[in-house]
């Protein structure tokens, strides 16, 4: 089953945790998708807490850096994926080139978190959905629509 030449843009608002972990948990399905994560209004590195709770489940993120959306402003994406607060409505979406437009609403792990355990624990509830739905994207809809093809 060939699924190279697929593109895939994660989008988040800074780039820095759920972003960086779909694009990294998709990754580790297959080598071969052209994977990339970017920000609206990217930070300078990843989160430290992304970083260990991804390494918790053997993805590393160490090497990881944020990007902005404008990088990727000449691409051709298969899919943009939003993962973000908000609904699919409420998201400003820059100018991205896009065939299919999919949005994952998860609110920040940092948003309120009044401790370092707390937004531990919300980047673990993150990742572990982030997990089912990156198999169910990979295995239900990338797969099946390379097998159209």
């Amino acid at each position: 089953m060939i699924l190279d030449g697929i593109t895939i843009l994660f989008l988040s608002n800074r780039n820095s945790c759920r972003s960086q972990m779909a694009e990294a948990i998709l990754r580790s399905y297959n080598n071969e998708l052209q994977i990339f994560s970017a920000g609206l209004e990217p930070v300078d590195h990843v989160s430290q807490v992304a970083i260990e709770i991804m390494a918790e489940v053997g993805i590393n993120l160490e090497q990881s850096i944020p990007h902005s959306f404008t990088e990727y402003a000449n691409m051709n994406f298969d899919y943009l994926i939003t993962v973000g607060e908000g609904t699919n409505e409420e998201l400003k979406i820059p100018k991205v080139k896009y065939k299919r437009k999919m949005h994952l609403g998860f609110r920040s792990p940092y948003k309120g978190a009044k401790s370092q355990e707390e937004i531990k624990t919300r980047c673990r509830e993150v990742r572990d959905e982030l997990l089912s739905e990156m198999d169910y994207f990979y295995r239900r809809i990338l797969k099946k629509a390379a097998t159209i093809k």
